[in-house]
């Protein structure tokens, strides 16, 4: 901080009679500008002040609702993960909701901190397996039989701070709820692969 000494007042007292009282402030602090940009910031996007940064790469952390089971994500950047929304029949019993929402990261991005000994896998019929806490059943991640040795959809809901990688888009649209309105901002595809 710059430190300021300001020079004593003189204030001058008109009562019964002049005096005159010298006032001597004590030390008075002021940041400089680049303090207040350096300490004080305007943040605009909590993902800057809320993910932690090792080595210019970014963490997220998650894990189940016991806290049994634990996870890192480690991008170059959030724009490494997608986020998007599923209408397909299967997302919808999986989550048991109306969509999955998932985080598509890289499979070396993705890594179990505590818990392994208590996940259990499950396998449906179309190949996608799915991990999840043995303890509360939480839904931790998922991936199909070609991507298991590439990626990870890691289950939005089991993040920390999910909202530091928001939506980019919705799949199997011709499967939405008809109730539900359509994302704005963000890409639509009817089918997976569209």
């Amino acid at each position: 901080m710059r430190t300021c000494i300001l020079s004593p007042l003189r204030i001058k007292s008109t009562l019964v009679t002049t005096t005159t009282t010298t006032y001597t402030p004590r030390l008075l602090l002021l940041p400089t500008t680049t303090e207040i940009t350096t300490h004080h910031p305007i943040n605009f996007y909590p993902q800057a002040r809320t993910m932690s940064s090792s080595h210019s790469k970014t963490q997220l952390k998650g894990g189940c609702t016991c806290k049994t089971v634990q996870y890192t994500i480690t991008l170059n950047s959030v724009e490494d993960a997608r986020t998007t929304l599923c209408h397909c029949k299967s997302c919808k019993r999986a989550f048991g909701t109306n969509y999955g929402l998932t985080a598509k990261v890289a499979l070396d991005a993705f890594s179990y901190n505590d818990g392994t000994e208590t996940l259990k896998k499950y396998t449906q019929q179309n190949g996608v397996t799915r991990e999840f806490c043995g303890e509360c059943g939480v839904f931790i991640c998922e991936y199909g039989k070609e991507a298991a040795d590439k990626f990870r959809y890691v289950m939005w809901g089991s993040l920390d701070e999910p909202e530091n990688i928001p939506p980019k888009g919705e799949f199997f649209c011709k499967e939405r709820a008809s109730w539900m309105p359509e994302i704005n901002g963000v890409f639509h595809k009817r089918e997976i692969k569209e």
